[in-house]
């Protein structure tokens, strides 16, 4: 079996909690390299990962490192830039979110992977989630019937609130970020990713927070102004006819027993449980209202419904698919041309917003 050389560039919270821990556990993965552009930082996260080399730039990188695959974990600000290098270098992609600030950004990215032969795939990783696939199929199979509306709600306290974090936070409240880039690309990949492309979109946004105070990690009582984005929408995705969705995000929820995302058809409900669990058995629940077969209420998936392949996804996975893509020259999992289409919609809501009208879209996937 061979294994394809990684390298990850973006030395923070998400690469030491979720990405560098869990790399080693992808048998076709061999990580050769990490890259910040904090020399420290590059160099601690080499040591504890037992990561042979690091570097503190993408050119640097570039120049003398021999790898494969690059994955970008930066800030959200950096995505386009270094995607484009690496893309240009000949080296397979995998993005952090989004991938892009615009859509001509997100449309050069994929017209550069093209040019150079390569496999690009893009974050956020949630069509690739065993709950979210296995409702998909129910849906496919007609389980509840033709899907009229998709409710999705993907909030959290803010990444000064909730995240141990080594680095100031405050970029996160800064134009180029903000609450609509960091966690609305969350539920509008899911929603699409459900539906399919929107047609249009309109949105209500609030600050609920001019002044933040981070509560945790080194930066731990600072305050942060955040009175330049808005950190609280609600977004309405119109798919004509009968069909549409609603989508709240933001940094405006401490904590939340709502759930994640509710899928309602003509005939029963699709829920996912907010518990951070993304095994079909224990964070989905099903309404079926099924007379032909004497079924009328909330059932559980059950244990012969989900294949035991289907019930160990964890973020990294994604490099997996990547990897098996490029193996088997087939199309990866998060098609950057989905990300697109969610950068699409988050560029159209400030004119949503402003116009208080409902704007068309003008890409798909």
């Amino acid at each position: 079996m061979k294994k394809w050389k990684v390298a990850l560039i973006g030395c923070g919270s998400i690469a030491d909690n979720t990405y560098l821990p869990r790399i080693g556990e992808i048998p076709e993965a061999d990580l050769v390299a990490v890259c910040d552009i904090i020399p420290e930082r590059a160099k601690n996260y080499a040591e504890k990962f037992h990561v042979p080399a690091w570097y503190t730039s993408i050119d640097e990188l570039l120049e003398k490192c021999d790898f494969e695959i690059l994955m970008n974990t930066t800030s959200i600000p950096a995505h386009h830039e270094i995607n484009m290098k690496a893309l240009r270098a000949g080296k397979h992609l995998y993005s952090q979110k989004p991938v892009g600030l615009t859509v001509e950004e997100v449309t050069e990215q994929i017209e550069a992977a093209k040019a150079a032969g390569v496999k690009y795939t893009a974050s956020p990783i949630h069509m690739l989630r065993d709950d979210i696939r296995f409702a998909k199929k129910l849906i496919a199979d007609g389980c509840i019937g033709e899907i009229m509306k998709v409710h999705t709600n993907v909030c959290h306290g803010g990444p000064e609130y909730f995240q141990y974090r080594t680095a100031d936070p405050t970029w996160f409240h800064r134009p180029g970020s903000g609450a609509l880039y960091d966690m609305g690309v969350h539920g509008l990949t899911m929603t699409t990713g459900i539906l399919g492309p929107a047609k249009a979109v309109g949105c209500m946004a609030k600050i609920s927070e001019p002044v933040r105070t981070v509560r945790t990690g080194t930066f731990d009582g600072m305050q942060i102004q955040a009175d330049q984005l808005y950190d609280n929408y609600i977004i309405t995705l119109d798919y004509g006819e009968r069909t549409m969705a609603v989508v709240e995000s933001g940094f405006c929820q401490k904590d939340s027993r709502a759930p994640q995302m509710e899928i309602f058809g003509t005939k029963g409900t699709i829920t996912f449980v907010n518990n951070g669990n993304m095994n079909p058995l224990d964070s989905l629940e099903v309404y079926l209202d099924a007379p032909e077969r004497g079924i009328r209420g909330w059932l559980k998936p059950m244990e012969w419904d989900v294949p035991a392949s289907e019930m160990n996804f964890f973020q990294c996975k994604v490099v997996q698919d990547l990897i098996h893509a490029i193996e088997e020259d087939r199309p990866v999992g998060l098609p950057p041309e989905h990300a697109r289409h969610v950068v699409d919609i988050m560029c159209t809501i400030p004119e949503a917003i402003k116009t208080k009208s409902i704007v068309p879209l003008h890409t798909t996937f």
